[in-house]
């Protein structure tokens, strides 16, 4: 699809199954992968970066609805059409970092589109 997946920052070592972790990153990117495929981006970009135990992805996909926003890590809720989602992703990648890490994982609207932080 052609996006520019830039990384940035200084490694750091967190505690957890690096299999949950991995599927959290590869969740919150899939999911940016989708909005800037969906909105027909031009340019499409997802940044991340690290910085002091936290991971910061960000995409230039417009953002998410301030209406919906607040309700994304709810289990079940989806914006993808029916049959496309299961709505279990971000549900399921906050329980990974809260209860098995330790850590948050939030989301606000960022300088064009989505930005999850994760703290560690």
């Amino acid at each position: 699809h052609n996006i520019i997946l830039n990384i940035s920052g200084e490694e750091f070592i967190a505690n957890g199954f690096q299999s949950e972790y991995q599927q959290v990153i590869l969740n919150i990117i899939n999911n940016a992968k989708d909005a800037l495929v969906g909105n027909n981006i031009q340019n499409p970009i997802i940044n991340i970066q690290l910085e002091d135990n936290k991971v910061f992805i960000q995409d230039n996909a417009g953002g998410i609805p301030n209406s919906i926003i607040d309700r994304i890590f709810e289990p079940y809720f989806t914006t993808k059409d029916q049959g496309k989602g299961t709505g279990i992703g971000l549900y399921m990648s906050k329980m990974i970092i809260e209860n098995n890490m330790g850590g948050t994982l939030s989301v606000k609207n960022g300088d064009g589109g989505a930005l999850f932080v994760i703290e560690l």
